[in-house]
């Protein structure tokens, strides 16, 4: 989500219990204002360890005078920060997100698609994902994910190129199942400090409903983590390619708070991406904390064709609110297309 000119936190987050494998409970009221969405209002909350099984549920609302609408509801046995560089049988996590987009941009697909064409319309996401993994070693984590998603597009403008293109679905059903390889070293899921991450994933999409469609994701991510004192560098990398039928609304972007800040979400689509992203992340004043750092990422139609691709590079500052059960971020990003400010949960990587 992109947030622009006015970021006031409302209350900071109240941690009820000081050490981590005890329960907690940090929430956080928050408002803003969007030039996109216009003024808004959310509440974030984590509420950890409450039943004593050491299981976490997570809660996300926001709501905007222009027609964005944000919930997300999360449950995990046992927590992710909790089971981090452990060994353990099986893990449950689910999450039902759901974020309504009543002024979403599509620019044009593929890295040649230009800003001046940029258009409006409704984009309305409901996603629903179920996965279950098992910590063989204090490093190495399986994972096998079921997930549903469907995607309603509508309110196109008079004159829409979208509207008009091929790969275009007014209705998008994802119903898929995916594995995942990791391994991990980082000390905390959360505010990680050192370690590193190498990860592959492979993503199966099948042919379940009228609606849907049948393609193939594979993945490769790699992360690293080390300090210098209270300063930490940290590395991102990754590289994803689909195949098969793939509509615009399962194309993989660039763009937005989790890739490419400085450029607006899904300014590039295709299927294929690399990302790459570094920051340096330093402590201010008690839980706040800034970081800077530069993004870069591309898409094309191939593996291969990625090298000749348009990359795109954009210098990133941003500040932190740092808790034992997650972190609140606001970022400025640049480049020569727009500024870039959001606001969100969760470090980039």
């Amino acid at each position: 989500m992109h947030r622009i000119l006015l970021i006031l936190l409302l209350a900071l987050p109240v941690n009820l219990f000081a050490q981590s494998d005890s329960a907690a409970f940090d929430h956080l009221p928050f408002a803003m204002y969007d030039t996109d969405t216009g003024f808004g209002a959310g509440y974030k909350a984590v509420l950890r360890n409450a039943l004593g099984t050491r299981e976490s549920f997570d809660l996300t609302l926001f709501a905007s005078t222009k027609g964005e609408r944000w919930v997300r509801i999360g449950w995990s046995l046992p927590d992710a920060e909790l089971r981090q560089r452990t060994v353990y049988p099986v893990a449950i996590d689910v999450v039902l997100d759901y974020d309504k987009m009543i002024m979403h941009s599509f620019f044009g697909v593929g890295s040649g698609s230009r800003f001046d064409d940029r258009e409006f319309y409704s984009f309305e996401p409901l996603e629903l994902t179920t996965a279950f993994s098992r910590g063989f070693s204090p490093s190495m984590v399986a994972r096998l994910q079921l997930r549903f998603k469907r995607v309603w597009s509508y309110s196109f403008e008079t004159l829409s190129r979208l509207r008009e293109h091929p790969d275009n679905a007014a209705t998008a059903d994802l119903w898929s199942i995916g594995v995942q390889l990791r391994y991990d070293t980082r000390n905390s899921v959360i505010h990680p400090t050192s370690g590193h991450v190498l990860q592959g994933e492979m993503e199966q999409a099948l042919d379940l409903s009228p609606a849907a469609y049948e393609w193939t994701r594979i993945a490769a991510w790699a992360q690293y983590y080390t300090s210098f004192g209270d300063l930490t560098l940290a590395l991102r990398t990754g590289l994803q390619s689909m195949s098969g039928e793939v509509p615009i609304q399962h194309m993989l972007p660039i763009g937005g708070n989790s890739t490419v800040r400085g450029i607006p979400g899904d300014r590039y689509l295709d299927r294929n991406s690399a990302v790459a992203n570094a920051e340096l992340r330093f402590p201010l004043f008690r839980c706040l904390a800034a970081v800077a750092g530069m993004d870069a990422g591309a898409v094309a139609p191939g593996v291969g064709s990625l090298s000749d691709a348009r990359w795109i590079v954009t210098p990133v500052v941003g500040l932190r609110l740092i808790f034992d059960t997650f972190v609140t971020r606001a970022d400025l990003g640049y480049s020569g297309d727009a500024i870039g400010f959001y606001l969100n949960f969760g470090h980039i990587f």
